[in-house]
């Protein structure tokens, strides 16, 4: 892959490059990870490392700096930014400890490796484990894998649980004003509310992924397995349903 820099200013192309050279290795050895472990054959022919503000409204209008397709990966690498996208996830949820606990996981928990954890899970979109036609009926499993892939190899073991604690907790908080509806209701609507609504889908998706691999041992191959079964024998049922799950 090639790497491209989009920025206006010299100490932000100093900054993506600063990332990426101190990074690199780590990111050879993740794509190397995928390729042997997750059917990544393909990838996209650059990274395009740039701002929020690009990234989000001069390339695309796509609400969250971090993208993909088969010709690029867009993605801001800046963790201030990730944090205040993050604290922002909170704008509509009322005072209280658990808003308290969240808003400083936030401000204190997130490292390096988090944010090449985003990165991370933009590259699993391209294995061949997930079912192209397959997307649109169970876009919660592609988005609840991506992040569960990329998080086990990322964080240690107690910064995933941190991370599926605060994303339960979030769930919690926010049920009541968006509903404990379907998993199977991710979809392209999800994109056009705030970061609360938008991030509600991927933190139940995250959960929903997690406990069905738990309940399959940590077994993440055996769980594709039967989401490849769902799609030949399924017969209208739902992945929700077949999976017994929801959040």
């Amino acid at each position: 892959m090639k790497h491209l820099y989009l920025t206006e200013t010299a100490e932000e192309l100093l900054s993506y490059q600063r990332f990426m050279a101190a990074n690199h290795a780590k990111l050879e050895q993740y794509l190397s990870f995928l390729r042997e472990n997750y059917c990544v054959t393909d990838l996209p022919r650059a990274v395009l490392w740039t701002s929020c503000e690009a990234a989000t409204k001069l390339i695309s209008d796509i609400p969250i700096p971090a993208y993909t397709n088969d010709y690029r990966t867009v993605f801001c690498p800046d963790i201030d930014t990730w944090r205040v996208i993050y604290l922002k996830q909170l704008d509509t949820l009322a005072e209280s400890k658990a808003a308290e606990s969240v808003s400083h996981y936030y401000e204190t928990a997130l490292t390096e490796n988090h944010v090449l954890q985003i990165l991370g899970h933009e590259f699993v979109h391209h294995s061949d484990l997930f079912i192209d036609e397959a997307y649109d009926k169970g876009i919660w499993f592609e988005e609840g894998m991506c992040e569960y892939i990329s998080r086990k190899y990322f964080l240690t073991d107690a910064q995933f649980m941190d991370e599926a604690g605060i994303h339960a907790l979030l769930v919690e908080q926010y049920q009541q004003e968006y509903g404990a509806h379907s998993l199977d209701d991710f979809g392209s609507e999800t994109y056009r509310g705030d970061y609360a609504s938008i991030f509600y889908e991927y933190w139940r998706s995250f959960l929903a992924v997690k406990k069905i691999i738990d309940r399959f041992d940590g077994n993440v191959m055996q769980v594709f397995r039967e989401y490849h079964r769902w799609h030949k024998e399924a017969d209208g049922k739902n992945l929700a349903e077949w999976f017994h799950v929801s959040v």
